[in-house]
């Protein structure tokens, strides 16, 4: 069953409620609907929470698995580059650090989510601006 929202599920087992709230907030301000894990609603995109012993690898697995064709972005505990590079390279469409401005998550839901309600249009566009946005003054 589709969402009229765009869908987001969030993998954050162990996370804080404040957390949580934070997110849930975050996603009702961006018209995105938080919808509940394993309950087969088809997300347009996964947030997935990497924590302490997690391995990138075992994060995006879980993910994949919830996810099926979304995007997946994982939400690291800190800004850290070998982590951020670590993700990208296993298949995450982006990340966000935790502690870093919300203007920025919310800048990266936008890339991912709204192409892909909208249909058709390239993700090729995407991949740098979810790299690290280096602006070319274009």
């Amino acid at each position: 069953m589709r969402h009229p929202l765009p869908c987001c599920v969030i993998l954050a087992p162990d996370a804080d409620e404040s957390l949580r709230s934070l997110l849930c907030d975050v996603l009702g301000d961006m018209g995105i609907a938080l919808c509940p894990s394993g309950q087969g609603a088809r997300p347009e995109v996964v947030l997935a929470l990497l924590q302490g012993a997690d391995s990138v690898a075992g994060v995006l697995r879980a993910a994949g698995n919830e996810a099926g064709a979304a995007p997946v972005v994982v939400l690291l505990p800190f800004d850290d580059e070998r982590l951020r590079r670590s993700a990208l390279s296993l298949g995450a469409r982006g990340c966000y650090a935790l502690g870093t401005p919300l203007e920025e998550l919310k800048e990266l839901l936008r890339d991912v989510v709204w192409p892909r309600a909208r249909g058709g249009v390239s993700d090729a566009p995407l991949l740098g601006a979810l790299s690290g946005r280096h602006d070319d003054g274009a």
